[in-house]
């Protein structure tokens, strides 16, 4: 074996012990074990009967289950929240430490043990006694430092276990309001100011949403309009569901002996809301900064709320109520007289059954359209008509006219709760038009709309083609 073979074999043995090394330093070491957390109580929850929290600067709170509920002592008629207070049972029941602190403490004051913050006591049904001891916060600011009796060692626990022990009852009490509605089945809601003003909704009947006389969406304002207004359900129902964002911040006073302190001894609002079964009725009172004091008709205790979520109240009813002037199913009418300029024109819808010709088929109905006696084609007819009905209000009068019509439509109907409904456009304006309906103004709109109507009947009249 000449000198260069025995070179490259060297070199070869040598990568490949390179390689093998490698291989060894870099390949996965197995995971080490975990270490198993330290239980420091743990108990069944079912059985745990009582729990007392005392030494604390919040001072003593004491729970105890009663059946299946927990009360706090001193507290009666008071409603806990069940998850709230199962907070604090697993911290009596299912605590582990985050780690141990120092195995055989001289100075437990170090810890803020010397004496604890919070001395928890639980009891068992079966009379077993499990004790904490709170000290301070760690200096990280997410756990604390803890003893359990017994036992001689510091832990450190995570940070939701000692903030229970600091709760107090403010912190356990159940914030939810009740009854609670079903917000897509409200049947009734109604808003009243402190200056008066009031908005009303209800629910339309079936007959009511069948004819669209007061618009297409499900409810009908009653108040603060002289006449009944259809509501825009677009922005109805936001208004609607507003009150369900109300949600108690903080109890103030269970018994409140002097409601002016609150503002709520003459309510800055009132807001009742209805479902099919149930009612609410809030009194909104002063605002102390983000903050509004509220009551609930019928109960003593004085809340508050964010003031936040009382923005749905900034909703005026303009804002709500459904622009048409008046927008009956056609359907629903048999005719229409438009008078202006001292004529008045006679729009006729005359219907006639027809029996079906063969079996099972439905009878029809067919129409007949006439304008001044004179048969009209229908579409024209119908696109007049819709003219007519699309007419909306673009504002609300700010100032009593005299109702001396420039153009009165009067709809002589078929169904309704009126025969017939009479709508009058009097001068409100150069501008606008006031529009008056039976007699009743609350509205005003372009003149520019009335001119289109003009137009259009004008047109049908003459035989020639309206569209819409």
């Amino acid at each position: 074996m000449n000198r260069r073979v025995l070179t490259l074999i060297i070199v070869v043995v040598v990568l490949a012990g390179l390689v093998g090394a490698y291989l060894i330093v870099t390949r996965p070491k197995p995971a080490a074990a975990a270490s198993p957390a330290v239980q420091i109580a743990q108990g069944d929850k079912e059985k745990l009967a009582k729990i007392v929290l005392t030494e604390r600067t919040e001072g003593t709170l004491t729970l105890e289950k009663k059946g299946k509920t927990w009360t706090a002592a001193g507290a009666a008629g008071i409603a806990l929240d069940p998850s709230s207070v199962d907070d604090i049972v697993l911290t009596f029941t299912s605590m582990s430490a985050e780690r141990v602190i120092d195995d055989k403490p001289t100075n437990l004051a170090q810890y803020g043990l010397q004496p604890p913050r919070v001395v928890g006591e639980a009891t068992y049904s079966d009379g077993t006694v499990k004790k904490l001891f709170l000290g301070d916060k760690t200096p990280t600011g997410n756990t604390y430092y803890l003893q359990a009796a017994g036992d001689p060692k510091v832990y450190s626990v995570w940070t939701n276990h000692g903030d229970h022990l600091h709760w107090t009852l403010a912190d356990l009490r159940d914030k939810k309001i009740t009854p609670e509605l079903n917000y897509d089945e409200i049947t009734y809601f109604k808003v009243t100011k402190g200056d008066g003003t009031t908005i009303e909704l209800q629910q339309k009947t079936e007959k009511e949403n069948k004819a669209y006389q007061l618009g297409f969406g499900r409810f009908l304002m009653s108040r603060p309009y002289s006449y009944p207004r259809g509501v825009d359900s677009q922005k109805g129902d936001p208004f609607i569901k507003g009150p369900q964002s109300i949600q108690i911040s903080s109890f103030v006073d269970d018994h409140p002996a002097d409601l002016s302190r609150y503002g709520l001894s003459r309510p800055e609002a009132e807001v009742v809301v209805r479902d099919k079964s149930n009612t609410l009725d809030f009194l909104l009172g002063s605002t102390t900064g983000d903050k509004t004091y509220f009551m609930i008709r019928g109960r003593p205790g004085v809340y508050t709320t964010d003031k936040s979520s009382l923005d749905f109240l900034k909703t005026t009813a303009w804002d709500l109520v459904d622009k048409f002037v008046f927008i009956p199913n056609i359907d629903d009418v048999d005719r229409m007289d438009v008078s202006s300029g001292g004529t008045t024109h006679s729009l006729v819808i005359t219907r006639a059954a027809k029996k079906a010709e063969k079996k099972g088929e439905e009878n029809t109905v067919e129409a007949t359209y006439t304008a001044d006696g004179k048969k009209v084609e229908e579409q024209s007819f119908k696109a007049f008509y819709q003219q007519v009905i699309a007419m909306q209000a673009e504002g609300e009068v700010r100032k009593v006219v005299p109702n001396s019509p420039v153009m009165t439509v009067k709809f002589f109907m078929n169904k309704g709760p009126s025969k017939i409904v009479t709508v009058d456009y009097a001068p409100y304006d150069n501008d606008f038009d006031a529009v008056f309906v039976d007699g009743k103004s609350e509205f005003a709109l372009t003149k520019q709309q009335l001119a289109q109507v003009s137009d259009k009947l004008v047109t049908l009249l003459s035989g020639g083609k309206v569209t819409y």
